[in-house]
């Protein structure tokens, strides 16, 4: 079995699961949000591969919430830590000072679970952002800002009444982020995170939220829907190399399914198709097939027999001869003319 701390990189409470870094793992893939969002650069290429410096990175979590994968993590963080602390404390206030870190660390699923677990209206200091060094190159404010209003508006589509208002004034007590890192002692061992905890929190909070289907027309970030056209050749590629299973085929290997609940939309499938047949899609859903993980046919094929070579392939109309030995035949002519044929 894979040890998989052998290729999780640390710096101090700060992880980096190189695994599970889609970056990494697939060469279709160009994704940097992590990159795009450190205010110190501490994201380095080294043979081709992401690393972490550990001389650059502050552990101060910006990066954590745009990951799609959940590649990086806080140890001692988590949304539920989160959680039970402002069930607990009555005026509880989020900012990063005392108890959390930088509130870039919090992705769209996850203030969205805060706001369906919370119970009640949350508010956000946003006071320190102008100051802070991590909002001087890259713009982390802008980040969570659009975050939070994000969360607010799926919420409020489920019906639910509480939102998160953002203030921006002043505080005068002024307390270091870096005071979040006091509460940890590093662990001997880190145990790794599943990937994409976010959205499986998510769907767990959606489950005692939703009663009923619903259906949903605002885009969100988070929620991802493809098709796949009839340009479709059933190589498999597409679903062998998604990250999250959200592709699958049924027991014949016919049907090609898609849980949108799994898509973390890395775009992985497009990249790899040669014949450019899975699309995304920015349609209405289901609340209640994202929540569920219900799987949509997106495809069926007629799978026969090649005449030619014998090989299962996926049959559109005419002779039933596969693409490979159609285009064999077509370009290499010359070698299925009999003697007699060629006088």
């Amino acid at each position: 079995m894979l040890d998989r701390s052998l290729y999780t990189e640390h710096v101090g409470a700060f992880s980096f699961d190189r695994l599970a870094c889609l970056r990494n793992a697939y060469a279709k893939n160009d994704c940097r949000l992590c990159i795009d969002v450190c205010a110190h650069d501490a994201f380095i290429f080294e043979e081709g591969k992401l690393h972490v410096s550990a001389l650059s990175c502050t552990q101060c979590g910006a990066c954590i919430g745009g990951c799609p994968s959940h590649a990086l993590s806080l140890y001692g963080f988590s949304v539920d830590t989160v959680l039970e602390k402002f069930k607990r404390e009555e005026n509880y206030v989020f900012t990063c000072k005392d108890s959390l870190p930088c509130l870039g660390v919090l992705s769209v699923e996850a203030w969205s679970v805060l706001l369906l677990e919370g119970g009640r209206e949350m508010t956000c200091h946003l006071f320190l952002c102008e100051g802070c060094s991590l909002n001087d190159k890259k713009g982390i404010f802008a980040h969570i800002v659009k975050r939070i209003e994000e969360a607010n508006a799926f919420v409020r589509l489920l019906g639910c009444t509480q939102k998160i208002v953002i203030l921006q004034e002043d505080n005068p007590t002024h307390s270091s982020r870096r005071s979040f890192f006091k509460t940890l002692i590093a662990p001997a061992k880190v145990i790794l995170p599943e990937p994409a905890i976010p959205l499986k929190r998510l769907k767990k909070a959606l489950k005692a939220s939703v009663t009923k289907e619903q259906t949903i027309t605002k885009h969100f970030s988070f929620i991802h829907q493809k098709s796949i056209t009839l340009t479709c050749d059933n190589c498999k590629e597409c679903v062998q190399f998604c990250p999250t299973q959200a592709l699958s085929y049924d027991a014949q290997y016919t049907k090609i399914l898609f849980q949108m609940g799994k898509c973390i939309g890395c775009s992985i499938c497009e990249a790899i198709c040669k014949k450019e047949a899975v699309v995304s899609l920015d349609i209405p859903f289901d609340i209640v097939h994202f929540t569920y993980d219900r799987a949509q046919v997106l495809i069926e094929h007629d799978v026969q027999v090649c005449l030619t070579c014998k090989c299962a392939f996926s049959y559109k109309s005419g002779e039933k001869v596969c693409e490979r030995c159609a285009s064999f035949e077509k370009e290499h002519a010359e070698l299925f003319v009999l003697a007699s044929q060629s006088e």
